[in-house]
């Protein structure tokens, strides 16, 4: 059996697609890359959203091939959701384990998790601010949900909230055994096949061919989203210095990150009011402030 642990629009549903449907020894399944480059065209045989469906499934001695929870728990850590697996006797299973290594890749999942589950789930953006909620009465005393905020005071709240936040999928490598293959999820992304075999391997799984073909056209899938990202470097270099670019309107998940860019920089934004996000580097100079230490 194998185990993919993973957050969130870190590639698992991927995983457990190419490891049964392009392996001799598993049970391929149905599915297709969809538009938004996400592969939730399939259900996943064990995709675990609490403690209780773990133990439950364990002890239903299910027959599986591959499980695939995600991690943290909305009341769970990781160590925690580890430790009802070892108690289940999985050392013999090939467990592998999906991580960011620095907040930057973290950025890149957190677009991921945008488009292919705010959005491609139509699950909007509770995924990012449930959880989350204990100082929004910051901006307004009557709130008590984050879906009562204005537009600019949701992107400063994420904008503030998200590094402390992320750490969790950065800090989970040093939490699992050496049992584990751990994996970047920029690796998988750009490095795909590479890593495909390493997964393959550590699994001992037989490649089937054209998985190389299916991971090429899989990758050129997630092209939209690397192109967004990049496109925030450019958006944060050319408002500090004056230089003129234009881009269409991103979505508010893009403009917190910016405005965290911008803070880690040394600058905050006029953001008083401001529901709509600058589309224009040169006007977006004249809302900066120089923060002084």
């Amino acid at each position: 059996m194998i185990h993919v642990f993973f957050v969130p629009g870190m590639f698992g549903s991927t995983i457990e697609y190419i490891t049964r449907s392009y392996s001799d020894e598993l049970t391929p399944v149905v599915g297709s890359i969809l538009a938004d480059g996400s592969m939730h065209s399939f259900k996943k045989l064990a995709h675990f959203k609490d403690i209780k469906h773990i133990d439950d499934f364990f002890n239903t001695n299910n027959a599986i091939d591959v499980t695939t929870p995600y991690y943290p728990f909305r009341q769970h850590k990781l160590p925690e959701i580890l430790e009802h697996f070892s108690q289940n006797n999985t050392t013999d299973h090939a467990c592998i384990l999906m991580y960011a290594d620095s907040v930057r890749s973290a950025e890149l999942n957190m677009l991921f998790q945008y488009h292919k589950i705010s959005v491609g789930l139509n699950m909007g953006l509770d995924i990012f601010c449930h959880g989350n909620e204990n100082n929004i009465i910051s901006w307004d005393p009557t709130y008590s949900h984050w879906s009562q905020m204005k537009h600019w005071q949701l992107r400063e709240w994420i904008s503030l909230f998200y590094k402390p936040w992320v750490q969790e999928w950065i800090v989970s490598v040093q939490q699992v055994s050496q049992q584990f293959l751990t994996i970047k999820n920029t690796d998988f992304l750009f490095n795909s096949i590479a890593t495909a075999n390493k997964i393959f391997d550590h699994c001992n799984l037989t490649q089937k061919l054209k998985l190389n073909e299916f991971l090429n056209q899989w990758r050129l899938a997630q092209q939209y989203v690397v192109d967004e990202f990049d496109l925030l470097d450019r958006i944060v270099d050319c408002t500090i210095s004056k230089q003129p670019l234009e881009w269409q309107s991103v979505n508010i998940i893009s403009e917190a990150i910016v405005q965290q860019r911008l803070r880690a920089k040394g600058y905050e934004i006029r953001c008083d009011g401001l529901d709509i996000f600058p589309t224009d580097a040169i006007m977006f100079n004249t809302l900066l402030e120089k923060v002084t230490k």
